[in-house]
Formats: C-alpha cells, structure tokens, sequence
C-alpha cells in the first residue's frame, strides 16, 4: 500500500482533528480570556499564572500527541513519559522552592531512566553520562542555594525572595547568579550546551521529544521564577547575548552539513532556544510571558519533526537523510506533512516563534545597533537551514512504498501538533 495522494482515511483522519480542534479551542479560548480578566489562582505551594498556562499547553499537548504512539512503545516508556509530564506541571505550577526541585529534577530522572533502559543504541550509556554530569550533578548545588536564599529571606516561598537587602545583597545576587547558572545549563546555552546533540542522537525518539518539548524550558522556568532579580545586567546581559547568537549561526552551520537527522534537529533546537534567552534579555522579567510564548511554539515544532522523523526511522532503519528522501518522496502526504513540520521550525508565519522574534526585533533597537545587526543575521540562518531541506524534500522524488508499516498513528500525532502549531497564536 503506497502513499502517493490524499486518500479517504487522510481526509477523514483531518474531519475528525478538525473537530476536535474546534471543541478544544473554544474552551482554550474561554479559559484564557477569563485569566486574563480575572485574574489567576494563587495558593501557598502552588500559583498558576499565564506562564504556568503556557507551559502546561506544551506539555499537555505533546503528552496527548505521544498518546497516539503509545501502541509502539513499552509499558515502561507509557509510564516515564506520563510520569515525567506529571512532574513537569507539578513545578511549572511550584512557587515552594523544595517542591519546584524535587519536580524539576523527577521530571529529567524519569528520561533518564529510559534513556539507560530504552534506548536501542549502544552508545546510550556515554549519552547518560553526558546528561547524568550536566544536568544531574548541578542538582545537589543547586539545593544548597535554596535552602540558603530560603534562610535569608525567612521562607521557602520563591515570591519573597526579592527582600534580599543590606550586607546580604552583594552575597544574595551572587548566589542568585550560580543558581541562574545552573540553570542555564538544563536549557542548555552556551558554554553548557555539548551534552543536547549527543543525548538526542543516543536517545530513543520518544524521549528526543520530551527532551526538545518541555525539559529544556524549565531550565528558563527556573531563571525566571528565581533569577530574574540578576536576569538582564548579569546573567543574560546583552555581551552573553552577543556570543550566544554568534554561536547559535556555527550551530546553524553544523546543522547545515549533518546527515543524521536527529542531531540535525538537536542542533537547531539548541540555536532556536537562544530567542528565549534573548526575550528575557531584551525585554527583561516584564518580557517573560514572550519567553515562554516562544517556548510553546519551540516545543510543538521539535515535537512535530521528531516524531516525523521517528515515523521514518521505522521504515527506512537508517537516520541518514539521504536514505530518508526515498521514503518522504513516495508519499505526497508524507512531503506536504514533513514540508509543514519543517516550517513550523523555520519559524513561518504564523507560528508562535514568527510573532516572538518580531516582537523581539522591535525591542532590541533599544540596546544596540550591533545587537541588532548580530540578531537579524541569526534570523537569516535560522530560516535558511530549514528551507535549504525543504527545497531537498520537494525536488527529485523517488518511488518508495511504506507499506503496512502502522503509520495511522504517526500521522494523527502529527497532524495534531501542525494544527496546533499554526493556530496557538490566536489563543496566546
């Protein structure tokens, strides 16, 4: 059976999406304007405000996408992934110190876990390694903050931590400053950023997903909720911005000339999530809810393509673009779906990241000329690289049949984050 065209289960698998796009938004919708008018709940351990809503979006979404995939995958992997994802809207809620760690760091642990016990290669344990001395290891540091940013200021309670004053300041902002450092290393931005391309090219598909999707926000998760005293002079001053996106066009580069494909992704994800960074930079903790808007649409677009490319890994058995070509080119449906991921990662309108990095632009006029030139050049590779295997996917087809190869559910999974991709910009 060979996909060559849109046939009735492609059209009725797009009705029945379409419906359910409908019902969902218009409850999104109702949700969010209510928010916005009457304000957000607040408690003692937890407050859910428009970043908390924006980050429970993406992880709820990605986590309803892998659902249609969950007939691939082990038990183990069903539950890690829910697991993980629970974690995750636990801390992105978490205004308690103690409980946002013991949630950030279960939420990692959990892929972790399926990144030793699931993951089909053989360098999964260097890939461990990796993840286990970045990301882990700060975890105990990053206790020992807490507990004395909490001593200091009298309580465990994130949103009082700005009474730091007298003698304590100079010392308070300098353990602010390690702690934001800590968590620039789980986004991860350069220096700290070696560990993204191994792991994504040893992990399994599902976890490259969750990786990309939600754990790299709660790194910008944590520097804004705890950080954001020291955000825009000292952590992400505009020099760090500078190096960052000077670095972020050699990743672009990189990419440029990978054939793996999941390292191909790794790597743009990793120069895409300098935007965040650049948001909080620019527009300071006031620009946080920009952040975290382009966080969501950094996270369904990885999403979408990851699990795009997991689709033809199972029926080429090879990452290697080259080889990837002769699937994508037999199916008309399998290039129009892998065209519009693609797209989704060269930020086009309208996407969540188009609107982001606009509103960007018109902000860092405000710092200076060369942050502006520097931006706009990062801009320019960052849809260049993109479009450059667009144009590969779309010319020169070749005849080759998936098969009976159980695509239904990749292709509901994906159809469901593209939707979204390009229609969250009404809700947000």
């Amino acid at each position: 059976m060979s996909y060559k065209q849109f046939d009735w289960y492609s059209c009725l698998v797009v009705c029945v999406f379409s419906s359910m796009l409908l019902v969902v938004f218009g409850v999104l919708s109702s949700f969010h304007m209510n928010a916005l008018r009457n304000g957000l709940w607040s408690g003692a351990l937890f407050s859910f405000d428009t970043v908390s809503l924006y980050l429970v979006l993406l992880s709820v979404f990605l986590w309803l996408s892998l659902t249609f995939l969950f007939g691939r995958v082990s038990v183990i992997s069903k539950v890690f992934v829910t697991l993980s994802v629970i974690s995750s809207l636990v801390c992105y809620c978490s205004v308690h110190c103690l409980v946002f760690w013991v949630f950030y760091e279960l939420s990692i642990l959990f892929l972790l876990l399926l990144l030793l016990t699931e993951s089909p290669y053989s360098e999964r344990y260097l890939a461990s390694w990796y993840l286990l001395g970045y990301v882990v290891l700060t975890s105990l540091p990053m206790l020992l903050c807490l507990f004395y940013l909490s001593v200091e200021t009298g309580s465990f309670d994130m949103r009082t931590w700005f009474s730091l004053c007298g003698d304590n300041m100079i010392l308070g902002s300098g353990v602010l400053l390690v702690l934001g450092v800590m968590f620039v290393t789980k986004v991860p931005l350069p220096p700290f950023h070696v560990w993204l391309p191994i792991v994504h090219a040893e992990a399994s598909s599902i976890v490259s997903v969750c990786l990309s999707g939600y754990i790299m926000k709660l790194g910008l998760l944590g520097v804004c909720r705890m950080c954001c005293s020291v955000l825009p002079g000292s952590l992400f001053s505009s020099v760090y911005m500078l190096v960052c996106m000077a670095l972020a066009v050699l990743f672009f580069f990189s990419a440029a000339r990978e054939l793996d494909g999941k390292r191909w992704l790794a790597f743009l994800s990793l120069s895409h999530i300098v935007v965040a960074a650049i948001c909080l930079s620019v527009v300071s903790f006031s620009g946080s809810n920009l952040a975290f808007i382009f966080s969501v649409g950094h996270g369904l677009s990885a999403g979408v393509v990851f699990i795009l490319l997991w689709l033809v890994y199972e029926v080429s058995g090879s990452r290697n673009w080259f080889v990837l070509k002769f699937c994508l080119s037999g199916s008309l449906l399998m290039r129009c779906l892998m065209a519009s991921g693609v797209c989704t990662v060269a930020s086009l309108p309208p996407t969540l990241q188009f609107f982001t990095e606009v509103s960007v632009v018109s902000e860092s006029g405000y710092v200076s000329l060369l942050f502006v030139y520097v931006f706009f050049l990062y801009l320019f590779f960052s849809g260049l690289v993109p479009l450059f295997l667009i144009g590969g996917l779309l010319s020169r087809h070749f005849s080759v049949s998936f098969g009976d190869a159980g695509v239904y559910g990749y292709f509901s999974s994906v159809l469901f984050l593209v939707l979204w991709s390009f229609i969250m910009f009404v809700i947000v």
